[in-house]
């Protein structure tokens, strides 16, 4: 088996799959290693296996770093968001639909499977050899080359190597966070990591009765007695706590800052409520509030705020409807802990942008040695952002890494 190699691409996921692409397009001998026993596993559980695989419009808040957003903004320059989905429709024949209400771009075909044997076909029809599983124990280097080592599988030999090799999220998908251990060993400080885009876990009884529900709420993350972020999404109880995209995207600024999540049910303020409940003063607070909540979710406010159900709301006080309005527009989430890596969809921290050269991708750390994909300290909303990052980071290391001159 052919062992030597200008290029070898270590992961093939979604960001290591385009990179290995533009690498063999631009004219490299590359190899592809993978460590699971196939590639894409994680492109193949996107979207319930229908794969999420863009977002239709996407903003430079939609992400997030703790390195420089000018770098972020001169990342995505590279390949802008039509240009990706122009790939993906023409050049992988996948022709996309938007999910009403959500922004959220699917192949036609529902398939996630599709979507990642297009990729792997289209790797192997542009020369690329793909060797899995093939598990890299380290990368070392060897008379100005680089010797990638594997305890099983022995050794190949490459000019230039691209690392990709995802986070920590969904270990069972073969991201278990190696490739920090391996950058970590050639020379890259590894920002603390947390698992992001992760369901949040709550101790309260009465909220887990709620399991199942869906709704809109307006979400704001308060740290310091201080609004960080605002959004709208939907909520979804859970037996164990709080998920949807809502809590998803919330979810790192309570993990990473311990910041607070209140919540404003439908996303209704107090400057909706006051009015209405006030033009209702002979009905029920059960009838009035439950016109406009789900009444399960009404019922365990209402014995939250030490209210009863059959109380005319012509009958709240000042102190009560403060109570009232607190526990609809300002709640806040009894957060106890989160699902962690297990079920976290993306991997927050990790490899510092400041680490990298903006123009290539090429470490700073260790010449000929280019980073891409979830290792990187960036992750965006789900909805599609984080392929996004993944394919827009894998086509400039495989561009980079193809035209690297020593």
């Amino acid at each position: 088996m052919e062992r030597d190699f200008q290029i070898a691409v270590i992961g093939a996921g979604a960001a290591g799959l385009m990179a290995a692409l533009w690498a063999a397009r631009g004219g490299a001998k590359v190899v592809l290693v993978e460590g699971s026993d196939q590639a894409g596993r994680k492109i193949l559980i996107s979207g319930g296996g229908r794969c999420n695989l863009l977002p239709s419009v996407s903003e430079d808040d939609d992400f997030f770093t703790s390195g420089s957003r000018n770098v972020l903004k001169r990342l995505f320059r590279t390949w802008r968001l039509q240009q990706l989905q122009d790939f993906f429709t023409w050049e992988m024949d996948l022709p996309m639909e938007e999910e009403e209400g959500t922004g959220k771009l699917f192949p036609e075909v529902q398939k996630a499977k599709v979507v990642r044997d297009k990729m792997l076909a289209a790797v192997e029809e542009a020369g690329v050899t793909f060797l899995c599983p093939f598990r890299v124990e380290s990368i070392t280097s060897k008379d100005g080359r680089f010797v990638v080592s594997s305890a099983d599988d022995g050794d190949v030999l490459a000019d230039r190597v691209i690392l990709s090799t995802g986070g920590q999220s969904v270990p069972q998908t073969g991201s278990d966070g190696h490739g920090y251990l391996i950058a970590k060993s050639m020379g890259h400080k590894i920002l603390p990591t947390y698992p992001a885009l992760v369901p949040l876990t709550g101790p309260d009884e009465d909220l887990a009765s709620l399991s199942g529900l869906s709704l809109m709420v307006r979400w704001r993350a308060v740290l310091n007695q201080k609004v960080v972020e605002e959004r709208e999404r939907e909520l979804l109880f859970t037996h164990k706590g709080f998920s949807g995209p809502a809590i998803l995207d919330a979810s790192h600024h309570v993990v990473r800052d311990k910041a607070e999540i209140l919540i404003a049910w439908e996303g209704y303020t107090r400057e909706d409520w006051i009015p209405y409940i006030k033009s209702r003063a002979r009905q029920s607070l059960m009838k009035a509030i439950s016109a406009q909540l789900p009444k399960r979710l009404t019922q365990v406010l209402l014995d939250r705020c030490g209210l009863r159900s059959d109380m005319r709301c012509g009958n709240l006080d000042g102190n009560k409807t403060e109570v009232l309005l607190t526990h609809l527009c300002d709640f806040p989430l009894p957060v106890k802990g989160n699902r962690g890596f297990q079920v976290a969809e993306v991997t927050g921290g990790g490899i510092p942008l400041d680490e990298v050269n903006p123009s290539t991708l090429e470490s700073r750390k260790t010449p000929g040695l280019f980073l891409c994909g979830e290792l990187l300290d960036v992750f965006g909303r789900i909805g599609g952002f984080n392929f996004q990052w993944a394919f827009t980071t894998g086509r400039l290391a495989g561009e980079s890494a193809s035209s690297f001159e020593d």
